[in-house]
């Protein structure tokens, strides 16, 4: 595979259920891993589904309606919101048992932050949603996640 993406190592696939051509599990040399390619697959798909024309003007419609009602906040949030933060969730702690991330990061607010950036950047911001944004915030918080020995409690 050309550009950014593994030569022979990984493959960009919707089950990326590991390695490929004997690579070691959580093998990180500068390119992406397989918990990053899994949690991309995930973004690029909620990415266009927010940003497509038939779902992007209602989407934003609820949010703004949630905000002075706390019945839809709610349930905005435990059939939307928090399905894809434990989509998330599930993804990153894949990539924790694989060993690409520190295996004593509390990854519950971590989730949260990568999915918000998600949403700020497709009901707030100007700039696109695309595969080039997707994978500056992976690349951020991967490089971030294999670095720290635990989250701070102040953000949790």
């Amino acid at each position: 595979m050309a550009g950014p993406w593994r030569s022979g190592g990984f493959e960009d696939r919707a089950d990326l259920d590991g390695p490929r051509g004997g690579e070691a599990p959580g093998q990180f040399d500068g390119f992406r891993t397989v918990g990053h390619l899994d949690l991309r697959e995930q973004f690029v798909r909620s990415g266009a589904a927010l940003l497509s024309p038939a779902i992007r003007p209602v989407y934003r419609a609820v949010v703004i309606a949630s905000q002075d009602d706390d019945a839809l906040r709610e349930r905005l949030y435990r059939q939307f919101l928090a399905v894809i933060e434990q989509r998330t969730l599930d993804r990153l702690t894949r990539a924790q048992r694989a060993g690409e991330l520190v295996a004593d990061a509390d990854l519950t607010y971590p989730a949260e932050v990568l999915c918000g950036a998600l949403y700020y950047r497709g009901l707030l911001s100007t700039r696109p949603v695309d595969e080039a944004a997707i994978d500056g915030l992976l690349d951020v918080f991967m490089a971030a996640l294999r670095r720290l020995s635990v989250i701070p409690r102040d953000f949790r």
